[in-house]
């Protein structure tokens, strides 16, 4: 049975001023469940797919569209690149909000067909790619007054504080630095809705 994605506006987030990136605090400040989902090495993708049944990405959009002040430190101080959100949904409920951005140049980059993905995960396509590397991950928490945490109320859940991490994945000579929230049904946001 198929998804029925709910209508989301794109782009959903502008971070500017609603994002503190930064390193993780020492692990053990951290709960089980936020260690075991912000600073899992793998493929988060492929964690998703091996703890649910049914698993879907809805694409809300992919433009180029002006870049962040911090996005575009990662991508070499570029005033815009291609921007990329996706909600990912575990068991017909949404788990993860993603925002990639990637510079223009690399849609050109045959290797990495970053403009025929669509429907298909991000993630699972770049752990495929034989030269990956990737940074240190950054965490940062998201008020419910933030885009993302009126997306998770849009979504149906409670006004809560939520979490997200981000790294920049470099391949095929580009960078794509993706950005991954736990929202709605997930086990760190419904972590976060207890506390």
């Amino acid at each position: 049975m198929a998804v029925e994605f709910p209508e989301v506006d794109f782009p959903v987030v502008r971070w500017g001023g609603e994002a503190d990136w930064h390193a993780p605090a020492a692990p053990g400040k951290w709960s089980d469940c936020a260690r075991d989902w912000l600073l899992d090495p793998a493929s988060l993708t492929a964690k998703l797919k091996a703890r649910t049944t049914q698993f879907a990405v809805q694409l809300l959009g992919q433009h180029q569209v002006p870049l962040l002040a911090d996005e575009r430190r990662w991508l070499g101080h570029q005033q815009s690149g291609v921007v990329r959100e996706v909600i990912l949904w575990c068991d017909h409920k949404p788990w993860i909000f993603a925002r990639s951005v990637f510079p223009m140049q690399a849609l050109a980059q045959q290797q990495l067909r970053l403009d025929d993905l669509g429907n298909k995960p991000l993630g699972e396509h770049l752990f495929k790619q034989p030269d990956l590397t990737r940074s240190a991950v950054e965490v940062s928490s998201f008020t419910s007054e933030s885009k993302v945490g009126q997306l998770h109320q849009q979504l149906g859940f409670r006004p809560a504080t939520l979490w997200g991490r981000r790294s920049c994945f470099t391949a095929a000579g580009q960078q794509v630095l993706v950005a991954e929230v736990f929202i709605g049904a997930s086990p760190l946001a419904q972590e976060q809705n207890h506390v």
